[in-house]
Order: C-alpha cells, then sequence, then structure tokens
C-alpha cells in the first residue's frame, strides 16, 4: 500500500505517519510526505498512489485543485482539515472520509477502516454517490443504462429517465462499474452490456451500439474486437453480430 500525506504542518504530518504505520503496519509499501501542492502533483505523476491524506490550506494555497487531476481515479483520497465548512465541498470530488483536526486515533480509525471497506480487493461499490440539495443520493449500478465523459465529471443516463451529473471521472466509473456488467466501449462512453440490443456495422473494423432506449454510442476501434469476443462467448444475445 503506497500512501502520500500532503501537510504543510510537522506535527500534523508527523501524527498522519504515525497513525498511518500504527492501523496498517505490513501493508504499507511506502510512505511519503510533501507540503505543497505542486510537489504533490509532481509526485502523483510519478508515482502510483494508494491512499492521499491531504490537507485543504496549503501554505495559502487549495489542496483542492489537487482533486482535479485525472490520475486521481486511481487512488483514495482522505481530507485532513480543521475547516470543518469545507466538508460538504469535499465530497463532491468523492472523498473517502473527511477527517477533522485535531486529529484522534480513534476518527483516524474511521477514515482508516472505510478505506479498507472501499479497497478494490473488497465488494464492489453498491452505488455512485451523487450530491443533492438534500443530502447525496446513491445510483444504483443497475439503474444505469450509460455514462458519458465530460473531462473530470461524467453524464450518467438512468432507465428512469434522467440524466445525472457526477463529479467522477469515466477512469473512475470504470473502475466502480466493471463487476456490474459495464464495458469502456469508447474513452467518453461506458455501456451497460444488457442495454445493447444491436450492434451496428458501419464498416467491417468500426461498429456502434444501438441501445433499448435507442441511444447510439460509438466504439473505439481499439475496443471493436473485445467487444464482438465478450458478446461471442457469453449468453447474452444482440442482433447484428456476424
Amino acid at each position: 500500500m503506497r500512501i502520500l500525506i500532503v501537510e504543510d504542518d510537522i506535527l500534523s504530518s508527523r501524527c498522519l505517519e504515525i497513525l498511518a504505520k500504527e492501523f496498517l503496519n505490513e501493508k504499507i509499501q511506502s510512505i511519503h510526505t510533501v507540503s505543497d501542492p505542486e510537489s504533490a502533483a509532481e509526485f502523483i505523476r510519478k508515482n502510483p498512489l494508494d491512499l492521499l491524506f491531504l490537507d485543504i490550506n496549503l501554505q495559502g494555497e487549495t489542496g483542492f485543485k489537487l482533486l482535479e487531476i485525472e490520475s486521481r481515479s486511481f487512488f483514495q483520497t482522505i481530507i485532513v482539515s480543521s475547516e470543518r465548512d469545507n466538508a460538504v465541498k469535499a465530497f463532491e470530488f468523492s472523498v473517502l472520509d473527511f477527517l477533522p483536526k485535531p486529529i484522534t486515533r480513534e476518527r483516524f480509525g474511521i477514515s482508516i477502516q472505510r478505506y479498507l471497506l472501499s479497497h478494490p480487493n473488497t465488494s464492489p461499490p453498491k452505488g455512485i454517490p451523487l450530491k443533492k440539495e438534500e443530502g447525496v443520493n446513491l445510483i444504483e449500478p443497475g439503474n444505469i443504462i450509460f455514462a458519458r465523459s465530460e473531462r473530470n465529471y461524467a453524464r450518467l443516463f438512468t432507465k428512469d429517465g434522467n440524466v445525472e451529473k457526477v463529479r467522477k471521472t469515466l477512469d473512475q466509473l470504470q473502475k466502480d462499474l466493471e463487476a456490474h456488467g459495464f464495458f469502456r466501449a469508447h474513452r467518453s462512453y461506458l455501456v451497460q452490456l444488457e442495454e445493447v440490443k444491436k450492434i451496428l456495422f458501419k464498416t467491417p473494423t468500426t461498429y456502434r451500439l444501438l441501445l433499448h432506449t435507442d441511444h447510439n454510442i460509438p466504439v473505439s476501434r481499439s475496443q471493436g474486437n473485445k467487444l464482438l469476443s465478450l458478446f461471442k462467448n457469453s449468453n447474452h444475445k444482440v442482433l447484428g453480430l456476424p
């Protein structure tokens, strides 16, 4: 397990490091600490990461800009801050937890437990969190027809006719939804295979997917053969296969 602590307060960063080693022990492969967003972004670009502890106020800069980077779909983030008013904004970025300062052993343990329960080796997520004025709703994977990328966001098209915007990249959603029968048809589209009615052949090597809802989804050249193989080796029948 690879951990990065982004914290400009020496006592807080040392506290996080000590507690992480206490709770995770032999699970830790590496643990690093930096004090500013630029160093953190550079570290993340160059190194694989599993868990990020991120302070929000870093030498007068906001830590939130780190949560805009594309590669964050490959790790979990726990916000660490005394600014409790920022908790709601933090969860808009789909962070795992908001750990308030001053840090206590008991509350740190809760954050770590949440990480362990949400780790990819555990069961798939039960839903995609969607922030509403009244709180956070969960969209069940079974209610999602397909997802379309909008840079750091995604649009979820659901069976009940809604289109919901979530603050997750498509890479992140793919990680959450693959276990529920979703296929990355295109760099901008993630599709529930059970919703495919017909494969449309534009040319012998280029395809589109016609869904039961009559949505028409592009398939990238790199994914075409994989898609055909998935259908031919499964019990799922669609029209248009040769």
